[in-house]
């Protein structure tokens, strides 16, 4: 367990691709979540006056495909950090 944390941290500090992934992923989460404010808005502003049913009907479908990115996103960013990390730890021969 000991050898782990020393090259996971060794990784981590050759590596700093590691952590722009992460960092990527929490900004394209944000932006996402900030543009579909903005879209529910806009959504909503043509909608008012109609019942909650209604709206709920609309929107529903959009922040489900929202969220859906958000999960992509947030998979991409795993993927990448764990391929920068494989990759770093084969270059330098690390167990």
């Amino acid at each position: 367990m000991k050898d782990f944390f020393l090259n996971f941290t060794k990784i981590l500090e050759l590596n700093s691709k590691i952590y722009w992934s992460i960092i990527v992923g929490i900004v394209g989460c944000v932006i996402l979540y900030i543009i579909e404010i903005v879209h529910i808005q806009n959504v909503l502003g043509l909608l008012n006056g109609q019942e909650s049913a209604a709206i709920r009907n609309v929107i529903d479908p959009i922040v489900q495909r929202y969220q859906w990115s958000r999960f992509a996103v947030v998979g991409v960013t795993i993927f990448w950090a764990v391929f920068e990390y494989f990759k770093t730890k084969k270059a330098f021969n690390l167990k």
